[in-house]
């Protein structure tokens, strides 16, 4: 056993769990799950709320009406400062609550190629990851399963695959069926999306009825972990959920080792957890910032900080979306979600000048008709006419670019800003290059060229956004001084912690970052168990009617709207 993991006899008795993690959005609730069925003993401290499913109809009303269902019901929990040329604002970008971002996110579920694991070692540029496409190839498959990914192997530059996708794909929508023919008369690569949504009944959740507000799914038919592996663990007995629980810091003890997690709930009212490992599956930028917070005589610069790199190389994807006015009717907003992509360009380039870049052919582009109303200056009869003929006629393509790591993108605390229990705020600084910036010029230019096979006018291009993906911040590799955390996602600095989510990323990629979060954290939950659990010791595995693979069924009633284990 790790020296780490190991406890005194003194210490057994004040132990309140085997496991801590801070999070449960898509890692913290992946370990919580794995390590719980695995009989391993978890507590979960979430800082947000538990949202209650039966509310969701009135969460769908906030999100039509502009309103942000997921806001944190905290006052000024949610206070950050930004800087840099290109400000990264966390508001719509992330969710507090049990599930964490996985309650408001689109579903797209990609893995990464096997490029893009080695960018020092194929272009000479950023680094290496410290493991390989193949390393996590099996988890990826397991990652699928839990989700529920609906895919097909229609995509050209997919790296290789060792099992199907466990869900039927989504059809191809109206448009798709346009832009299809057009990338083909190019020689452009038009595929499915695979997406964490259920295209039939999977896992006691029901088909996907496409609703449209898939920020806020209100039949829990799109993966989200308080409805998937939450229950999961909880149905084991081996697991609790602590909502409203923010960790204010980390504490170690004589030896280094991390021995406490210190949290308050609303009445600030501290409270000590303490626990043979810890996992921080907090966000790139909470993470990042609790580390930081938790500074002691051995950690002056913050936990787990000896490289001086936490915080360092944040990545976001830079996105533009380009649409164009068809002469007929297109259909858009029918399907919530976009069922086309091309990774053609994520893949098949010389990335050392180069930045890649990811199109999502949109099903809902264009504005919707109040908005066509609110522009258009008339009235009455000329109203009615003018939003009938304009709606319905746009085509857009949503753009995703890679971002390289750059050491000056950081997290860091603000002491001029504190927060509802007194602790700096975070401070975002961040910058987008001319790599990326080139990236985004040349994926504008390919949009252009599939328009004018449609024959579209009025061709015009957002402004410059960023997707919600944080990214970086306690990079792995095999270097203490050049990385945070090991292959494993272990601190190099705290043999008893754990840094799990796309704060570990060592590069972007321009795929969206959740499939290899939930690939990472069953890595590691599997790592966590093999210390914990040597082989001579295994503790028996919690049983129950499984998946193939052993995952427990959990159902969702929707009679009620109410969650229960399977039997």
């Amino acid at each position: 056993m790790s020296p780490g993991f190991s406890a005194t006899a003194r210490d057994r008795w004040r132990m309140d769990t085997e496991v801590c993690i801070v999070g449960a959005g898509a890692a913290g609730g992946i370990m919580a799950a794995e390590l719980a069925r695995r009989g391993v003993r978890v507590v979960v401290l979430e800082s947000g709320p538990r949202h209650d499913f039966k509310q969701r109809r009135e969460y769908v009303r906030r999100y039509v009406k502009h309103e942000n269902p997921w806001r944190s019901p905290v006052p000024q929990l949610d206070l950050q400062t930004v800087g840099g040329t290109a400000p990264y604002r966390l508001e719509w970008r992330r969710v507090r609550g049990v599930g964490g971002s996985t309650l408001h996110w689109e579903g797209y579920a990609l893995r990464l190629s096997s490029d893009d694991f080695r960018l020092r070692s194929l272009h000479g540029i950023a680094d290496d990851w410290p493991i390989s496409y193949r390393d996590l190839e099996p988890y990826y498959a397991r990652a699928e399963t839990a989700l529920g990914v609906a895919g097909i192997s229609d995509d050209p530059w997919a790296s290789p695959r060792s099992t199907p996708f466990p869900l039927p794909p989504f059809p191809f929508s109206y448009s798709d069926q346009l832009f299809a023919p057009a990338c083909r008369s190019l020689g452009i690569a038009f595929h499915h999306l695979p997406q964490a949504r259920n295209s039939v009944a999977y896992g006691g959740r029901p088909q996907c009825q496409a609703c449209g507000t898939c920020h806020v799914c209100p039949t829990g038919a799109k993966a989200s972990i308080d409805l998937t592996q939450i229950p999961e663990a909880e149905a084991t007995g081996n697991a609790r959920v602590i909502p409203e629980a923010t960790v204010l810091r980390l504490e170690v003890d004589g030896s280094g080792q991390l021995s406490a997690a210190v949290y308050a709930q609303p009445d600030k009212v501290e409270h000590r957890l303490m626990a043979r490992v810890f996992v921080v599956a907090a966000g790139a930028v909470e993470t990042a910032r609790l580390l930081l917070l938790s500074t002691s005589q051995e950690f002056p610069d913050g936990l787990a900080n000896r490289s001086g790199l936490v915080g360092k190389y944040f990545m976001s994807h830079p996105s533009v979306e380009m649409t164009g006015r068809a002469s007929e009717k297109v259909y858009p907003y029918r399907i919530g979600f976009s069922t086309g992509m091309s990774r053609q360009f994520a893949v098949q380039r010389e990335r050392t000048t180069r930045g890649v870049f990811f199109m999502e052919f949109l099903n809902s582009a264009g504005p919707a008709p109040e908005r066509i109303a609110v522009s258009s200056e008339q009235w009455g009869e000329g109203l009615r006419k003018h939003v009938r003929e304009e709606f319905g006629r746009r085509l857009g393509i949503r753009i995703y670019a890679e971002q390289l790591p750059e050491r000056a993108n950081a997290v860091s605390l603000n002491p001029r800003v504190k927060d509802y229990f007194g602790n700096p705020a975070p401070h975002l600084h961040y910058n987008v290059g001319r790599y990326e910036r080139k990236a985004l010029d040349d994926a504008k230019e390919v949009a252009g060229k599939i328009f004018a096979a449609l024959k579209l006018t009025d061709i015009r291009s957002s402004a410059l956004t960023f997707a919600a993906h944080q990214i970086g911040t306690h990079r792995m590799g095999a270097d203490p001084k050049a990385s945070v955390v090991d292959a494993n996602l272990r601190a190099h600095d705290v043999p008893n912690l754990y840094l799990v989510g796309s704060g570990c990323f060592v590069t972007a990629s321009s795929s969206p970052p959740t499939l290899t979060i939930a690939a990472l954290a069953i890595r590691a939950a599997e790592h966590i168990e093999a210390q914990l659990r040597p082989a001579s010791r295994v503790a028996p595995r919690v049983s129950a009617s499984a998946h193939a693979d052993g995952l427990p069924v959990v159902s969702l009633d929707h009679q009620n709207l109410t969650l229960a284990a399977g039997a």
